[in-house]
């Protein structure tokens, strides 16, 4: 039997450990992974559907002195925008255009929205402006909300004219195939 030379025994000996210590490295590696992906999937408990982001159609209702009740059409945007637009706005006014964000932890169904609104004569010169902030309030299936909100109306110079306060529902629309 032939002497296998010490520094060969050395080198395989020196290249096993590092074997080990990448084996050693990766398992750590893919424990942290795993456990990092199940802390975040404990973490965002909240079902899907806890979130506006869709398009919606409701009716707005003024408490004293506004308009009578009114329909809107909606869109929540899942980067966090909004459009809107209801009836009567082509003539007067243009669509509206702002932001919603959820208020509270990832299980909320509670959001708020801003957005605003130019007014405009038929000759197209402004008449003003609008700010809305919304509450919306999602119901537990994720296909209705309702909530308060607050306008202010604005002169063309940013004057406030008006402040006024009501509520909001509306019904997701869903997805309805051709016959």
């Amino acid at each position: 039997m032939a002497k296998t030379d010490p520094r060969i025994l050395r080198i395989q000996n020196k290249k096993g450990e590092r074997l080990m210590f990448t084996k050693k490295v990766f398992m750590a590696l893919m424990i942290t992974a795993l456990t990092t992906i199940m802390a975040f999937a404990q973490n965002n408990n909240a079902p899907a559907w806890t979130s506006p982001t869709g398009s919606w159609q409701g009716v707005v209702t003024n408490e004293g002195g506004g308009p009578p009740p009114f329909r809107v059409l909606m869109n929540f945007t899942a980067d966090g925008g909004f459009t809107g637009s209801g009836d009567g706005d082509s003539a007067v006014g243009s669509p509206q255009y702002g932001v919603w964000e959820r208020v509270g932890p990832k299980s909320s169904r509670t959001y708020m929205v801003t957005f605003r609104q130019l007014f405009y004569a038929p000759d197209s010169s402004p008449t003003g402006s609008a700010k809305m902030q919304q509450t919306v309030i999602l119901n537990e299936s994720g296909d209705t909300w309702s909530g308060p909100f607050v306008v202010r109306i604005y002169a063309p110079d940013d004057t406030l004219l008006f402040t006024g306060v009501g509520t909001a529902t509306a019904t997701r629309i869903q997805f309805e195939p051709l016959p």
